[in-house]
């Protein structure tokens, strides 16, 4: 409590700054403030906070996914910043200024767990997010396919599944279905046509390599499945031998990585991160710090109204309960100036309660469980 109220306290700087100014708050003059407040503070609480929010899910929710000990999904987005950041942000685009967002997205806390804040010119590649830790889902994004993020995934005993990269032509090594022995030894390319001419295949399950070079670095074994999709095949790799998960069940693997292009909508839309007002590194860092303070406050309370009434924290909607706590909060801030820490018990457990009755989802939640 102390925490959230601090947070809010240093927000309360716009108040202030807002009397100096005649009831006008400028860019410029947000974004002046915001460079006197160390972003680190941001993060500081934002760390804080993730580790009550586990504290709060507990066991029973982390058992979506319950093969694995975490999964993630790994993506980056870019948002657009000042000109005058064109040095500091370089975009791809010429005279343009952005800077880019890489996410380790937890699907089973349904937060991030690690964010980086580079250039938009920074190469996906350069973002490092594989742990030590064993028995960790790696749901990558093509931006970040290289053999040296495989084998480190590989030596630390956890899995990835990623889409085949269109430039690869894996060498076939092995086949589950002895029915297409003969494909071993031949390169992805040359059974293109055999494909095409195989009436009810619909799904291809191999071993590959996936170096061509003559003496290849990453030597590796990977398994390769295929899926016959609207007439065209697609195919993703991965290091789940596991026959239980079929070449359907790692699709649907990868399709949860969708989930981070929905959380990277809401803190854009939602949480109206897409219109940074700053114009100094610190400032960005501090409204993307901010913004994601009041997504996993979100998380928090929908956790706790999840406990308060038996349900699932998926039986929620993010979005209606984050419309909720922000006109809720708008509405009683004077509580978090006040030094009873009773006030701000109350305004939360009135926030749980509105949550209670009014943030549930009215469909389903679309991720299955894949237990």
């Amino acid at each position: 409590m102390q925490l959230i109220g601090f947070f809010f306290g240093i927000i309360a700087i716009f108040p202030a700054l807002q009397a100096k100014t005649g009831g006008k708050l400028s860019k410029t003059a947000v974004s002046k403030r915001l460079n006197t407040v160390s972003w680190y503070l941001f993060r500081g609480v934002y760390n804080h906070l993730l580790a009550k929010y586990k504290h709060i899910l507990g066991a029973t929710e982390l058992q979506f996914l319950g093969k694995f000990k975490e999964a993630f999904a790994v993506d980056g987005s870019v948002i657009k910043v000042c000109k005058q950041l064109e040095t500091t942000f370089k975009s791809v685009h010429k005279n343009k200024a952005s800077l880019k967002l890489n996410a380790k997205y937890s699907l089973k806390l349904e937060v991030l767990t690690k964010l980086q804040v580079g250039h938009g010119k920074r190469h996906d590649s350069r973002f490092s997010f594989v742990t030590q830790e064993a028995n960790q889902l790696y749901l990558v994004d093509l931006g970040y396919w290289s053999f040296k993020l495989m084998k480190k995934v590989i030596e630390a005993g956890s899995f990835f599944v990623m889409r085949l990269k269109s430039s690869c032509n894996p060498l076939i090594v092995k086949v589950s279905d002895p029915r297409f022995q003969h494909l071993v030894g031949q390169r992805l390319s040359e059974i293109n046509d055999w494909l095409n001419t195989q009436p009810g295949l619909k799904e291809l399950d191999l071993i590959v390599q996936l170096s061509s070079a003559k003496k290849p670095h990453f030597k590796e074994d990977i398994r390769l499945v295929g899926l016959l999709h609207e007439q065209l095949w697609r195919f993703y790799i991965t290091n789940i031998f596991d026959m239980a998960f079929t070449p359907t069940a790692i699709y649907e693997l990868y399709a949860l990585r969708w989930q981070v292009e929905i959380f990277f909508n809401v803190i854009k839309n939602v949480l109206s991160l897409q219109n940074i007002i700053s114009r100094n590194k610190n400032g960005i860092m501090i409204e993307i710090y901010a913004a994601l303070i009041f997504h996993l406050l979100t998380r928090i309370i929908i956790a706790l109204a999840a406990q308060k009434t038996g349900l699932s924290i998926h039986q929620f909607s993010f979005e209606r309960s984050a419309k909720l706590i922000k006109g809720f909060l708008l509405s009683n801030m004077q509580a978090f100036f006040r030094k009873s820490g009773k006030a701000l018990d109350r305004v939360f457990l009135a926030l749980i309660d509105a949550i209670t009755h009014m943030g549930r989802r009215h469909t389903p939640h679309p991720i299955p469980l894949l237990e």
